[in-house]
């Protein structure tokens, strides 16, 4: 067995006695947890901020927070996902009513330069589509 996992065991049980319906005891307990932590160089303060972060949640919880909040992001992205392909579909419309709107009253350019290409190129140069 560890000497770290020893002494963690032993702590722990102390802690557990802090909660005794006797207050001589549950002090003593605590007093006890205190001297073994000053011993390793911690203090009560670094247990709590070790176990709480700044929101007060225990890690669990938070990780329980994140995971709900890494599935409303999932289902966000999928429907952006579905909303910008729309608009693809939709320029896609738009660029081939252009077309023939303007086909014959201009210079000759092929469908393939009046494509999603050179919206991209114009509006978006660095967005791939």
């Amino acid at each position: 067995m560890n000497t770290e996992d020893s002494e963690f065991d032993k702590l722990c049980k102390v802690l557990a006695l802090t909660n005794s319906d006797k207050s001589g005891e549950a002090l003593a307990a605590f007093q006890s947890a205190k001297r073994m932590l000053l011993r390793h160089g911690l203090s009560i303060e670094d247990i709590v901020a070790a176990y709480f972060d700044k929101t007060g949640m225990p890690p669990q919880q938070k990780i329980e927070t994140l995971q709900k909040q890494n599935t409303s992001l999932q289902r966000d992205l999928k429907e952006q996902a579905r909303e910008l392909k729309d608009h693809k579909t939709a320029m896609d419309d738009l660029l081939k009513q252009i077309w023939d709107l303007q086909e014959g009253e201009l210079a000759p350019v092929s469908k393939e330069e009046a494509s999603t290409e050179t919206i991209k190129e114009v509006y978006h140069p660095n967005i791939a589509f």
